[in-house]
């Protein structure tokens, strides 16, 4: 009767402890002896979550660096139009030769913050508004399961194709035409660059968006596994410790009895 009344006490008191981890950690499954197949899928899903976190992170320093190059970019356009002003206004009778001169200086400035403008557009060290043109300068953003390339653009191609008409600008007409041609068509360039720049960023937000959704549902799998019911654990925490209690009270009694007999045995 003591041997019995000792094993329900001990698998009793086995389960208490078991429901006090589960309570303090707030986990269903704290080792592999809980659950064994329910650890494994929750170990799964850890992994796939923290590849989809590493893929976030990616997808939001190629937004980060798109949005630079495209504020980058509306400078150079800001730029040039204050080049295009300026042309238009040398370009006019009532301008006098001392006042081109003067245009033909300020133009000059401008093309020098155009320029520190892509010198100094980069994303950790990457430079993006410089590049050889090569496919090899593209910067490609990696996700979980796929890869957006951001194509890099040589915004300096528009600023070395004006210096070349500034020796003269101030006298020649010929030379203020080409610099309105040239500014016109490094616009388009700046804007086919900047549309190249907000199509990634698009594409990486859809990406991202889709890369939170899966996210959350893993959270949701992981929490059905993984989260302990406070309510039923205490429930069973309760019913196991008035259990105990009835398992020491009738041990004690079965100890009485068993020393009254001896005692009477003796």
């Amino acid at each position: 009767m003591t041997i019995n009344n000792t094993n329900t006490l001990n698998n009793i008191n086995y389960l208490q402890s078991g429901l006090l981890e589960k309570i303090s950690t707030g986990l269903a499954i704290n080792k592999a002896s809980d659950d064994a197949s329910g650890m494994a899928i929750a170990d799964n899903l850890r992994l796939q979550n923290n590849s989809i976190s590493q893929a976030i992170e990616n997808v939001n320093s190629g937004v980060a660096m798109s949005n630079i190059a495209q504020d980058a970019i509306s400078s150079q356009k800001d730029i040039l139009g204050n080049i295009k002003t300026l042309t238009l206004e040398a370009m006019t009778g009532t301008t006098s030769a001392e006042g081109r001169e003067s245009i033909a200086n300020q133009i000059n400035k401008y093309i020098e913050q155009y320029d520190q403008i892509a010198d100094s557009t980069n994303y950790n060290g990457e430079q993006l508004l410089k590049t050889s043109g090569d496919p090899s300068d593209d910067i490609s953003i990696v996700g979980d399961e796929s890869i957006i390339s951001m194509q890099k653009t040589d915004t300096t191609s528009v600023t070395d194709q004006l210096k070349t008409f500034m020796a003269d600008f101030a006298t020649n007409p010929d030379s203020m035409k080409n610099v309105l041609s040239a500014v016109d068509d490094g616009m388009n360039t700046l804007s086919s660059a900047a549309s190249e720049f907000g199509s990634a960023s698009n594409a990486l937000e859809s990406m991202a968006r889709g890369y939170m959704t899966t996210q959350t549902n893993i959270a949701d799998a992981q929490s059905s596994i993984m989260d302990f019911d406070f309510a039923k654990g205490i429930s069973d925490f309760n019913k196991t410790n008035i259990l105990s209690q009835v398992g020491y009270l009738a041990q004690s009694q079965a100890n009485a009895v068993q020393s009254r007999t001896v005692a009477l045995l003796s």
